[in-house]
């Protein structure tokens, strides 16, 4: 079982870096969101969260994972991102929230699908394929600076990948 966790930061729209440590206090990556261009800035700015990229470093700030947001029709609808993922290649995250009180994204692996779920009322955020809990991510207060905590229970998905997938959930919530 895998831990890890980090600081949520106090405003969405920054482009820090973002520490993710695991459970030993020893720093393993960054997490940052990054706009492609300046118009995409200006833009995201003026309607909120209107592109979300984020990319995770390890330790050393090596590229491990990219996702970069769809721009096309159909996205205005419903969003979705190509990662770039150092170890899995190239995944496909999609939003499939119906009503915004469940929100809820679909992680597409070579043919293996994985949900990303967050219940009403509830802090736990659950990565799960069809029959098993993959990792529980959780927060310690609503108020930033919150404390997430990722929690990989099984699976061969990198605590980056989980951080990169809950950091976009959590700026589209």
């Amino acid at each position: 079982m895998e831990f890890g966790y980090f600081k949520k930061p106090v405003m969405k729209k920054t482009t820090k870096c973002i520490p993710v440590f695991n459970n030993e206090d020893i720093k393993i990556g960054l997490i940052q969101r990054f706009y492609k261009n300046k118009a995409e800035r200006i833009f995201d700015h003026i309607l909120d969260e209107f592109f979300v990229n984020v990319e995770v470093m390890d330790a050393n700030s090596n590229t491990i994972v990219k996702a970069t947001e769809n721009i096309s029709l159909k996205s205005m609808y419903r969003s979705s991102w190509i990662i770039d993922c150092k170890d899995k290649g190239r995944l496909v995250l999609e939003d499939r929230t119906k009503i915004k009180t469940n929100p809820m994204m679909k992680l597409i692996i070579n043919n293996d699908i994985y949900y990303l779920k967050k219940d009403f009322a509830d802090k736990r955020v659950r990565l799960e394929d069809s029959n098993q809990i993959i990792a529980e991510i959780t927060y310690d207060k609503i108020l930033p600076p919150a404390t997430v905590s990722i929690e990989k229970k099984h699976s061969d998905l990198s605590v980056h990948l989980i951080a990169c997938l809950y950091y976009i959930f959590m700026l589209r919530e």
